[in-house]
């Protein structure tokens, strides 16, 4: 009866101590989110994104740059997805051919997302700078094409475009954390 006591003993504190380690861990996590999130312009998306995305529960500033860059890539790949139909429901010409530069914007777009993310993998900072920032003039290059050229208008992917600059910037936000100052 004694070893059946001290044995249900030992169990309540190894799960107390694991509680207590594993729920701090969480709210370190919570509080690394929120930091960054208070850097971006958009708050509410950045805390929807990450702070939603398992992935993000159990990581570090690299993680979360390499989990933003894959919610990139995730948006990127549905948006390329979705412009072909957009095409053949369209019937206005200079439409379609904007909307034809966009896809070939956002096909250069996923390359560059998927080379940040390598490069954040490999600790390679300075190149996942330069990828999402290529990645980004690409995204404003889809998003302008529908103001020049031809009568203004607003493109079927524009929220799109919005979504992965602001993914973008929070890939940039985490990525300058871990780039040494000079």
């Amino acid at each position: 009866m004694g070893n059946l006591k001290f044995l249900c003993s030992v169990a309540t504190i190894l799960v107390a101590i694991a509680y207590f380690c594993f729920s701090g861990v969480v709210v370190a996590d919570i509080a690394l989110i929120k930091s960054i999130c208070k850097q971006s312009q958009d708050y509410d998306f950045c805390m929807t994104s990450l702070g939603t995305d398992p992935r993000s529960e159990t990581t570090d500033v690299r993680g979360l740059a390499m989990v933003s860059a894959s919610l990139a890539v995730i948006q990127i790949q549905d948006t390329l997805g979705r412009i072909p139909d957009i095409i053949k429901q369209t019937t206005d010409p200079v439409a379609v051919r904007r909307l034809g530069v966009c896809e070939n914007d956002y096909d250069g777009l996923l390359g560059n997302f998927q080379n940040a993310f390598r490069a954040t993998s490999n600790n390679a900072f300075q190149d996942t700078v330069k990828f999402v920032r290529d990645g980004a003039k690409q995204v404003a290059d889809c998003h302008d094409i529908f103001r020049k050229d031809g009568p203004i208008a607003t493109s079927p992917i524009e929220g799109d475009d919005v979504k992965v600059f602001k993914l973008a910037e929070l890939v940039l936000i985490a990525i300058y954390r871990l780039i040494p100052k000079i």
